[in-house]
This record gives C-alpha cells, sequence and structure tokens, in this order.
C-alpha cells in the first residue's frame, strides 16, 4: 500500500512537526511525509519547517491545508494528520486490513464519535484519486453565520463523495495521540 502523510501544520510549531515526523520515521518505515502550513506563515518559518519535512503554503483555513496538501502528496493513498500527533505502532498493517477499495475512507473513533462528519479527522486516510474524483473541501469562512466550518466542509465534502460511492469506515483502535 502506497500511503503517505500529511500532516497539517496551521500552528507553524517546529516542535510539533519534528514529533510527528519521528513517529513516522520510526513506524512507518520509508515513507513520504509533507507538512502544509497557513498562509500566515513567514518565509522564514517555512525556511524553518522545511529543514525537517518538505513544506507547503495553504490558506487560512484547515480545508485548505488538506486541499494544497492533497495536491502536492504523490503517494495513492493521503494518510491526514495534525502537527505535534504520534502514529502508533503497526498503524498501516491495519490501514491496509481496512482500506480495501479506492473509495473507501478510513478516520479513527474518538470520544465515541463514529461519525465521519462529528469525528476526529487527526487520522483519516483517503485515496488521492478519489478525492480528486470527489472534489476538494470547501474553504469559504462560515463562522460569520455562527457555523463550524470544519464540521460543515466536511459534511459538504461527504455528500460529493457519497456521490461517487464512497464508503466511510469508522475504525476503532486507530487513534493518534
Amino acid at each position: 500500500m502506497d500511503v503517505g502523510f500529511l500532516i497539517l501544520c496551521p500552528d507553524r510549531n517546529k516542535g510539533g512537526l519534528r514529533n510527528t515526523t519521528g513517529s513516522i520515521r520510526s513506524y512507518a518505515w520509508d515513507r513520504d511525509m509533507i507538512a502544509v502550513v497557513g498562509d500566515d506563515a513567514t518565509t522564514a518559518d517555512v525556511k524553518e519547517l522545511k529543514e525537517i519535512c518538505p513544506t507547503h503554503k495553504g490558506q487560512n483555513t484547515i480545508t485548505s491545508l488538506i486541499n494544497v496538501g492533497m495536491k502536492k502528496l504523490k503517494n495513492d493513498w493521503a494518510f491526514i494528520m495534525f502537527s505535534g500527533s504520534r502514529i502508533p505502532v503497526f498503524l498501516e498493517r491495519k490501514i491496509a486490513m481496512f482500506a480495501t477499495k479506492d473509495t473507501d475512507v478510513l478516520f479513527p473513533v474518538v470520544d465515541r464519535k463514529w461519525d465521519f462528519i462529528s469525528g476526529s479527522f487527526n487520522g483519516v486516510l483517503i485515496n488521492r484519486k478519489f478525492f480528486q474524483k470527489a472534489g476538494e473541501f470547501p474553504t469559504v469562512d462560515m463562522q460569520k453565520h455562527g457555523m463550524n466550518d470544519f464540521e460543515m466542509a466536511k459534511m459538504f465534502w461527504a455528500l460529493g463523495a457519497m456521490e461517487q460511492g464512497v464508503t466511510f469506515k469508522a475504525i476503532v483502535g486507530m487513534r493518534i495521540i
């Protein structure tokens, strides 16, 4: 299984990115990884983070970081996680057991939330070709209308993905810490 790691780094935390890349190097041997920061990152921030792993710049929303990362990552599958997180041992074995088709989207069950919309996005696995087919996450700022940006964006993306035949799989024990 050709898995690459997409590390969302909205806070530009160098220590958190080191922690995450270290766990990937320890538990997922010889895997590609990239980091994506927001548009508020300075050139110096990006330069510092590029010393740790390839870093790209998105816009001002988490969904824009995901969209940019999915374009830049070259692997068939993207494992999306936030900087500062660590992957568990034998993660690849677990995801290979559940990701059987390109239309499978895996996400961890955290705090008894087993639906894609309200569930954790720290540890989502999406096939890159399927993502291109389903379309990008919306990046509109909805907070000014009193809505949670990220959950609404996930809902809109999920609707488009369902039209393309997605199978959402909530996985117990795949929690990213």
